[in-house]
């Protein structure tokens, strides 16, 4: 994978959150608990007070979007009977996280921190 279209990955908000939940996870984790972090990041809630419409969005979003643009360009597996998803063994999610490292806001530190008010 060339850097820039490592950057091109990296410049959607919830792809990174989808890679840093499979790296905090292991490299795997299932499609209903990324949906959820991504949304309780997104929304800056933690995630007891996000409801299930801001996941359904989330879920959404991933899988008709991000999920297929991650699988395009080898970063993932999907196993839709496990809804599962896995972080593959190729070099190109190596070659993507050493280009994120370049990345100011890498992982997304922004939208990782919880919020200091209840909202």
């Amino acid at each position: 994978m060339k850097q820039t279209e490592a950057f091109r990955v990296l410049a959607s908000a919830d792809r990174q959150l989808v890679l840093h939940e499979l790296l905090e996870h292991d490299g795997a984790a299932d499609i209903d608990e990324i949906s959820q972090q991504v949304a309780a990041r997104r929304h800056r809630l933690s995630s007891g007070k996000i409801d299930d419409g801001m996941i359904e969005r989330a879920h959404v979003r991933l899988v008709h979007a991000h999920f297929p643009h991650l699988q395009a360009r080898n970063l993932i597996d999907i196993d839709w009977d496990d809804e599962a998803v896995v972080l593959t063994d190729d070099e190109c999610v190596d070659q993507l996280l050493k280009a994120a490292e370049e990345l100011e806001s890498w992982p997304p530190t922004d939208l990782l921190e919880r919020p200091s008010r209840s909202r």
